[in-house]
């Protein structure tokens, strides 16, 4: 079963100052070595090259030839504040012998075109930083397009960390509240192509029941309302005294003669917390970097009862206040274009 939760903009109201990060409960932001809660980070880069020809015998064909990828991970007690780069460049290129191979004569055109794609992707922190970038020429050396084939490729940055908010003065174990969680992207487009990242929080509550609620922010080389940065606020749930995922996500991708460069990175820039509450992380995460650098903004909401931190199951999740509206949120938001999913099921017994 799935629910759609149509967020609705509220009035302005007073807001926490902002609160240090802390090795002690009782602020925002505690890390404990005390506590199982993990974190994980990977990037990735990869592409590939389409054909599609017609056969005299077997009809229209299509196929996919994969590239050469990379990878890289965090990996506990290494050094470093993340991944490292994983990095890639392929090229298929022009001026071969025709009749030598048969594949490289139906993808190139005999020889005629050339095609290559190069990209990076790292998480540094919690900063998901991407680039690709592919690229077709004609014998000429000139950008064009195949008469059969074409290449496309992405680049994938990733990370996951285990966060547990416990019990408050106002809120006991079990009970249910919300984060909201800035997210920017940032970057532009030297060429055509798209970048996407998302935000989410999983967990499976006390009676068994698995919950995930998400957001994401997507840009296009041709987006006329880009300009080089755009954040989105979101409202995400949790249950009190359960550990709890947060994760993040982003990608660029490019096709053809393209370019995308999201290395600027994509990041969390504003974190609420209910009131009174800690956000508590595990011993793998020191190190990563501040309170600022990881979260950007981070504050307490300035009651128990704030609407921004309460999640309401009969309203959707209930409405919330972004922290600086951004240009035209209202009417999206009202108008139900800005969404997320909440996902639930009963777990099965074993």
């Amino acid at each position: 079963m799935s629910k759609e939760l149509v967020m609705s903009v509220f009035s302005s109201r007073l807001r926490a100052t902002v609160l240090p990060a802390a090795a002690a409960l009782g602020c925002s932001l505690a890390t404990s070595s005390a506590l199982a809660l993990s974190f994980s980070a990977s990037s990735s880069v990869n592409g590939w090259i389409n054909a599609s020809v017609t056969s005299p015998l077997l009809g229209d064909v299509n196929f996919t030839i994969n590239g050469p990828s990379d990878y890289a991970y965090w990996q506990p007690g290494l050094p470093g504040l993340g991944t490292p780069v994983a990095q890639k460049s392929y090229l298929v290129p022009s001026g071969g012998t025709p009749g030598v191979d048969p594949i490289y004569d139906i993808i190139t055109a005999s020889g005629q075109y050339s095609f290559s794609y190069t990209g990076q992707a790292q998480v540094l922190g919690l900063n998901l930083k991407t680039a690709i970038a592919t690229s077709t020429l004609n014998a000429s050396g000139q950008p064009d397009a195949a008469p059969n084939s074409w290449v496309t490729a992405q680049s994938n940055a990733y990370w996951s960390q285990e966060l547990k908010i416990n019990a408050t003065a106002q809120r006991p174990a079990g009970s249910y509240g919300a984060v909201i969680v800035g997210f920017t992207l940032d970057g532009s487009f030297p060429g055509d192509g798209s970048a996407y990242g998302t935000i989410s929080t999983s967990f499976t509550d006390l009676a068994g029941v698995s919950y995930s609620s998400s957001f994401g922010v997507s840009t296009w080389s041709n987006d006329p309302t880009w300009t080089g940065s755009r954040t989105v606020y979101k409202k995400l749930l949790f249950q009190y005294g359960t550990t709890f995922n947060l994760t993040g996500n982003q990608w660029a991708y490019s096709s053809v003669n393209g370019s995308v460069d999201f290395f600027n990175t994509g990041k969390i820039t504003y974190l609420e917390l209910p009131f009174g509450a800690t956000l508590l992380s595990g011993a793998q995460e020191a190190g990563l970097g501040t309170t600022a650098q990881l979260f950007g903004n981070v504050v307490n909401s300035a009651t128990a009862d704030d609407p921004n931190t309460n999640w309401d199951f009969g309203n959707n999740g209930g409405g919330f206040t972004p922290p600086v509206p951004e240009p035209g949120s209202a009417l999206l938001l009202l108008g139900g274009l800005g969404v997320i999913g909440l996902l639930w099921r009963r777990r099965l017994p074993q």
